[in-house]
Formats: structure tokens, sequence, C-alpha cells
């Protein structure tokens, strides 16, 4: 664990890999500053079953407001800032400027506002900003965004030695994914949970990663000592959405679910978890089954609360 008793600033607190992360920090006893455009805990809650965890500072902002996050690391003395706000892909390719904006000009003003207090970030990547198809370059504007996120935060420590450590998550699944074109596989799961039908609208082989050991991770990363730029893959262990359709129905024999449609283009080798394992050690590596058995059970435990 990291010496400083400085605060975490997490930006995109309101989402989903945040849901999941800040009550870990809290738990283990960091103060955290929660940093979004507007609050909002319903996913929260519901990581939690209910109630949020407290002793979480909420501050709003717009990371695109010019010195505003410099202003907040600033205020609250900041050691890390866990950076996961971000526009995703649907959000990016029906809005390209402001997609720019939240994921490339924010992305500048985080490392900016690391600079101003000597703190750290670490941020989300994303496997979308792999190369993959035919122009062997990233495959949507998301991508090419988080592509250049990374080269911008190598250059922030070469030329400002602002430290940085970037993770790549492949498609996520879990309570509270319900944004982006990946959360099918989560809504597949729900509906599994809720007794309805549901179509994974695209079939694909890649990555699917637990919410829960995603979370896990970016917390072992703030608590690890490590200086200078970093990216890795958080996972190598591809499988496909027959692979999660068959889990839903060992878990639910009743689901009716499925996954049909255009085949989606996503990388299945050349992955790196060499510089996270490094720092972090082991990876946790929920089975697939058992993350989906356990991501059913609880929406079924939400939905008798009345929570879904």
């Amino acid at each position: 664990m990291t010496s400083s008793n400085r605060p975490v600033v997490v930006t995109g607190a309101s989402g989903f890999l945040a849901a999941w992360i800040l009550p870990k920090l809290i738990a283990r006893g960091h103060s955290v500053v929660a940093v979004d455009i507007a609050r909002e805990e319903t996913r929260l809650r519901h990581v939690m079953r209910g109630a949020a965890p407290e002793g979480i500072i909420w501050q709003l902002a717009d990371l695109t407001d010019d010195g505003l996050m410099s202003r907040i690391a600033e205020q609250y003395a900041a050691s890390t800032i866990l950076h996961l706000a971000a526009l995703q892909i649907p959000a990016c390719r029906a809005h390209p400027i402001a997609g720019a904006k939240v994921n490339v000009v924010g992305h500048v003003a985080v490392l900016e506002a690391a600079r101003s207090v000597g703190a750290r970030v670490v941020y989300t990547s994303s496997v979308a900003a792999k190369p993959r198809g035919a122009a062997n370059a990233p495959a949507n504007l998301y991508g090419v965004f988080k592509r250049a996120d990374e080269e911008i935060a190598r250059l922030y420590a070469e030329d400002f030695g602002v430290a940085s450590f970037g993770l790549r998550p492949h498609v996520v699944y879990g309570i509270g994914r319900d944004q982006g074109e990946t959360s099918a596989v989560t809504s597949a799961m729900r509906a599994a949970a809720l007794g309805t039908s549901y179509t994974v609208p695209w079939t694909t082989a890649t990555c699917f990663q637990f919410a829960d050991d995603i979370a896990e991770m970016f917390v072992r990363v703030v608590e690890a000592e490590w200086k200078g730029a970093h990216l890795a893959d958080m996972t190598d262990n591809v499988e496909s959405t027959a692979d999660i359709i068959a889990a839903i129905r060992a878990s639910a024999p009743e689901a009716d679910v499925c996954a049909d449609g255009p085949e989606r283009l996503s990388p299945t080798s050349g992955f790196d978890v060499a510089a996270l394992e490094k720092v972090i050690g082991p990876r946790p590596l929920t089975p697939l089954h058992e993350g989906v058995q356990r991501t059913i059970e609880h929406f079924r435990a939400l939905h008798a609360k009345g929570l879904t």
C-alpha cells in the first residue's frame, strides 16, 4: 500500500466501474473524493444491495471545464486520481465532438491536475484501443480516443514526470453494467434472473471479465508502489458469446436468452498482463460460470427487494 494518506479522487464516480470500486476503497480505509457531472448512486446502491457506503465526499464537476480538476486535486491534496470517466462507444459515435472532449480533453485535464499536486493517475483505457480487422487499427472513435489517451499519458510521464497506470478492461459484466454496446451480455443475465427473454444482438470471441475482479485490480494498483508510465491488459482469457449463453443457462436452465447477429470483431491474441502482475501479483480471475451465477443471483436478490 502507498504510504500516503492523502485522498483518492475518482472521476466517473456515478458510473458502473466506480460502483464496484468505491466500496472497496472505503472498506480499505481510503479517503475518497467522488467526481462526476451529476451525483447518481443507483448503481452503487445496487452493487451494495441497498445502501451506498458512508464517507464518500462528492464533487460535481465537468472534466472539460478548464482548470476545474486541478482545483479539486489541489483542494483535497490528492495522492492518486483514479480516472474512470468516459463516453462509451455509442455516445462517441453519435456525438464525436463531445466524445473527444470528455475522453481526450478530460484525460488531459486529469493529467494536468495530477501534475499540479504531484499525484499519480490510474486510468481506464480499453481493449477498444487495440488494433483489429483489415485496418489493423481501433474499430471505432471510442477506441481511437482511448489509444490517444495511452500515448498522452506516456508523454506526460516523459515530459512532466506524471506517473500513470493505464488498464484495459475488456468486456466487463456485472450489476450496474447498463450502458455501452457490450452491456448486452449483462442484460442477458438480468433477463435470465427476471424470467424475461433477451437476445444479445451480436456474437463474438473476446475476454469477458467479472466486475468484482476488475474493481479489485484497480484498487490494488492504487495501493501499490510504482513510478513512470505503465499500460496493461487485464486478462488474456478468450471465450465466446456461446460460452456466456451456456453459463447463463447452467445457472438458469429456464432462461430464454441467446446471442444472434453480426460478429463483433475483438482481439483474441496479443494481450500483455505482465506490467499489471508485476505490480499487484496474481490477478483475481473469477471463472465465467461463477461470475455469471453470482450476477444472476445478485439480480434476483435486487428484484426481491424491489430494486430492479
